[in-house]
């Protein structure tokens, strides 16, 4: 008769440690996807948007002269900043929606 003990080292222990491998995996890439996602496609429109009224061979004289950056360059530089602008105000959305803890830390009133 097989026993349901969850010991290190049976079978179901096993099991139970891939399953929250797994579900930590599967909350990461949750995670990044709802930083990543939306921040690229604001990325996508702010440098749209940037882009369509600035010219950045102008913008790059005006602020780094001595620099040789082609227009390219420059649309690349642009986009990545807008980037990482969304991603890190994605990210705090992200961080503000955590609930707390349950028996989280608690002070005590003064």
């Amino acid at each position: 008769m097989m026993s349901d003990d969850r010991s290190p080292g049976t079978e179901a222990s096993r099991d139970d440690e891939y399953l929250h491998a797994s579900r930590s995996r599967d909350r990461l890439v949750l995670m990044a996807g709802s930083v990543l996602w939306p921040s690229f496609l604001a990325a996508v429109a702010a440098t749209g948007i940037f882009f369509s009224q600035i010219d950045p061979d102008e913008l790059r004289v005006i602020s780094f002269p001595a620099l040789e950056i082609g227009r390219l360059a420059g649309y690349t530089i642009g986009f990545f900043m807008f980037w990482v602008v969304g991603a890190l105000s994605s990210a705090l959305t992200l961080t503000l929606l955590k609930r707390p803890r349950p028996g989280g830390v608690r002070r005590e009133p003064r």
